[in-house]
């Protein structure tokens, strides 16, 4: 699903110290270019938010000094006393694993994102960590063989309350990145010819062994209809599929679902609204799938099963839907309507990776294509490539580009803490 760019990741490692200069010579006031945005995302707009805070860094807000009018006595109200404010946030994270209410607009900002680490090394996802940044995804081969105790260190270092999304793709077959340390799966294909009660054993036997490594997210299963070859550079799904009839994928799908989640791993099912007919590989070049008219009547019901299994998040995919969205999925307002609206699905959506060509070819690059992901409704951003250095300068790129966003009004505060809400419940806390 994942691939690295690596030219991409070498133009971002020039381009990220002069943007950093720039935005702490701005105070924060950086600039990213968008196409206008929708209307769904002006309709979600609450004016111009008042943006306080710390920069995306710190672990801790920044003090601020008490506004003369606030409280109901007005300009003669006296500041709370240290006291009385430590015992208001105790009282008011006692219920909650994450009092994400209290958080500022950069830290709302980092939460949202997952950003790549290599699983070999893992080297400065520590930095990560500590910027706030929400999600880890384990990418490459060869694990670490200590990457459980680092794992655990790296969650322990996640500031305020918050449970760390450690993400792969353990979806079985050739797509299982960390085979070296769990149970070999077959292909999804061949696990459907066994049926959904030994699909949701496989599953649930995957789920524990994850949960032990450390990992908190999976990302699977493939929801899409396919029978055809792949997956390779021009199919995407192939033997990632449970198969072409959605009477047989969807109880396989909804089987592996309740299997992950009842061993405690969010389950993310993808690529919405599906990938089956997808004229190319996203992740080499844009593509399309069939038109909405097909898609809706033949395609959804292994979403619809998903989603009637609790799973916790929908992976939107970059295909462009024609008959309703112009563009890719991942950033058309009008797909999140569906999944909202039409499905009546309220947990998380995840984006594919935003270093795809797919997102290149619409002249974007990854921080923009993530402020037009966030707008569209989507509530984590991922990307790959490069390594985890270049990981991290990408990934403050993008919390820089959400928080200018919200400043000039292309996506709302309020909007960014529900999204934080839903990426929490993925790995299983709760959030006031």
């Amino acid at each position: 699903m994942l691939r690295r760019h690596r030219w991409q990741a070498l133009a971002l490692a020039g381009a990220t110290a002069a943007f950093v200069l720039t935005a702490i010579a701005l105070d924060g006031r950086v600039s990213t270019s968008t196409r206008t945005g929708t209307a769904l995302a002006q309709a979600r707009r609450g004016g111009d938010p008042a943006i306080e805070g710390r920069p995306p860094g710190s672990a801790q807000p920044l003090p601020s000094a008490p506004s003369a009018q606030s409280g109901p006595s007005g300009p003669s109200a006296s500041a709370p006393s240290a006291s009385g404010e430590t015992a208001r946030r105790q009282a008011a994270t006692a219920t909650c694993d994450v009092a994400v209410s209290t958080w500022p607009v950069s830290r709302l900002a980092g939460a949202v994102i997952t950003a790549p680490v290599q699983l070999s090394t893992l080297a400065g996802a520590h930095d990560l960590v500590t910027a706030g940044i929400g999600g880890l995804l384990l990418v490459g081969p060869s694990p670490a063989p200590d990457l459980v105790a680092r794992l655990a260190q790296l969650r322990a270092a996640a500031p305020d309350g918050w449970r760390l999304l450690v993400a792969s793709d353990e979806e079985g077959g050739g797509i299982q990145r960390l085979a070296a340390m769990t149970t070999r799966m077959p292909w999804a294909r061949d696990m459907s010819a066994t049926g959904p009660d030994a699909v949701r054993a496989q599953g649930h036997a995957l789920g524990i062994e994850l949960a032990r490594l450390g990992v908190t997210v999976d990302f699977a299963p493939v929801g899409d209809l396919d029978a055809g070859p792949g997956p390779d550079g021009k199919h995407p799904d192939g033997q990632r599929s449970f198969s072409v009839d959605p009477s047989v994928t969807g109880p396989d799908v909804a089987a592996f679902v309740s299997g992950l989640q009842s061993a405690g791993i969010g389950a993310v099912v993808k690529h919405f609204p599906g990938l089956g007919t997808a004229t190319a590989n996203t992740d080499m070049q844009a593509a399309s799938i069939d038109p909405w008219a097909r898609i809706r009547t033949r395609d959804l019901g292994p979403f619809r099963d998903a989603i009637a299994a609790h799973v916790r998040a929908v992976m939107t995919s970059h295909a462009s839907v024609p008959g309703l969205s112009d563009g890719p999925a991942s950033l058309s307002p009008d797909v999140t309507a569906v999944l909202r609206h039409d499905l009546g699905f309220d947990g998380a959506i995840v984006t594919d990776s935003l270093s795809a060509v797919a997102i290149e070819r619409r002249g974007l690059d990854v921080p923009a294509a993530a402020v037009r992901a966030l707008a569209a409704g989507a509530d984590d951003v991922v990307f790959g490539g490069g390594d985890t250095v270049n990981g991290y300068r990408t990934a403050v790129l993008v919390q820089h580009a959400i928080i200018a966003a919200v400043r000039d009004g292309r996506l709302n505060a309020d909007q960014l803490r529900d999204s934080a809400r839903r990426d929490a419940a993925l790995t299983g806390a709760v959030t006031c």
